[in-house]
């Protein structure tokens, strides 16, 4: 039986539309009240045991525990949809327990009647009102006990995967964020360089075009993919150093260890690396830039000479920060940064499968 969306003239409670129940029959409640149906007629009410008495007075209490068991169920639901935990706890449990209370005497009494019918007659007496009151007390506390701890554990399980939910939103954000900051810049950079070459070489300037063109639908292409296949992004990176050798008079020379295997990287992370080496090295006849790409325990290491400028051109916040960044995201390996007098260099995880896959 559900009760859901219930319109206000469906049922004889008007209750409003969005009130949901759920009745659902667990084998934990069938064994609590066969357990409490075995007890009191076994030990309360003096029937013979293994008698039909026996066996009907089993029935009664159990189907009666159940009763309450399931009343209570629903009364919990009116109370926590109108009297909810986080605008007033003492409105809630006041009329929680009333109405546990209230339903179960009224059950008991019902059970103790259809007992003297089916079984033997029973005298309600003041004393047993009393009596049957106190045990309606004692179980309504028992069911909030229960029922309460159960779904405040609940609803702090629902919590913390809301607070992950939020948390990796936040994180795909922060990610699509720092991938926004690589275009402007890439583009600022690339066309700085093709009008100093436009006029004086067209031939030059068409042909940087066309490998700028390369590298840009390569960003664009792979916009929306959090990681690319090596290979790809190697390829990337030369027609990116045929740029910059426009730019520094073929004073970059690369060198890309080969074969390199099938695994995956980030876009545009080795650009990235390479672009940092420019710009916080001097570049000139004496001091030409060497990069070398290769694969060592697992990383794939870019190095770079090392010609330290005195006074580095001011990073606009998108290097290796940002690289680490996106890395932390898609996997718990730390990028590894080393330096010495001679060379730069760092090593970065190398990604077995596409994160996409990783967590389908």
């Amino acid at each position: 039986m559900i009760f859901q969306r219930l319109h206000p003239k469906a049922t004889c409670f008007n209750l409003p539309a969005s009130f949901t129940y759920r009745f659902r029959v667990k084998w934990t409640a069938l064994l609590g009240a066969l357990s409490f149906g075995i007890v009191v007629p076994t030990f309360f009410i003096p029937t013979e045991f293994g008698t039909t008495a026996h066996y009907l007075s089993i029935l009664v209490a159990t189907v009666t525990s159940y009763v309450i068991w399931e009343g209570s169920k629903f009364i919990q639901a009116l109370t926590l949809y109108f009297f909810p935990w986080e605008k007033s706890i003492a409105k809630h449990l006041v009329f929680e327990i009333l109405g546990i209370f209230l339903f179960s005497s009224l059950a008991l009494i019902t059970g103790i009647v259809t007992h003297s019918k089916l079984v033997s007659s029973v005298v309600i007496t003041a004393g047993i009102v009393i009596q049957n009151n106190f045990v309606s007390f004692l179980l309504a506390l028992l069911f909030i006990a229960f029922n309460e701890g159960a779904f405040l554990f609940n609803q702090w399980k629902l919590s913390l995967v809301e607070q992950e939910r939020l948390r990796q939103e936040n994180l795909v954000a922060r990610l699509e964020g720092l991938k926004k900051q690589l275009d402007p810049h890439f583009l600022f950079n690339s066309l700085s360089v093709l009008s100093g070459v436009v006029y004086k070489d067209p031939a030059l300037a068409d042909l940087y075009i066309t490998k700028l063109a390369q590298v840009y639908r390569y960003l664009l292409d792979h916009n929306e993919e959090r990681q690319v296949r090596l290979q790809e992004e190697i390829s990337v990176v030369q027609a990116y150093c045929f740029l910059l050798n426009v730019r520094f008079y073929n004073k970059i020379t690369i060198s890309i260890q080969e074969p390199l295997p099938d695994r995956f990287v980030l876009p545009l992370s080795l650009q990235l690396l390479v672009e940092n080496a420019v710009k916080h090295n001097f570049i000139s006849d004496e001091h030409p830039l060497t990069l070398t790409i290769y694969l060592q325990d697992d990383l794939l290491w870019v190095e770079n000479s090392l010609n330290k400028k005195e006074s580095p051109e001011r990073s606009p916040q998108i290097g290796l920060n940002n690289l680490q960044a996106r890395y932390a995201f898609v996997t718990d390996r730390p990028i590894v940064i080393q330096e010495d007098r001679q060379r730069f260099r760092v090593g970065l995880p190398l990604l077995r499968e596409s994160y996409e896959s990783a967590n389908h």
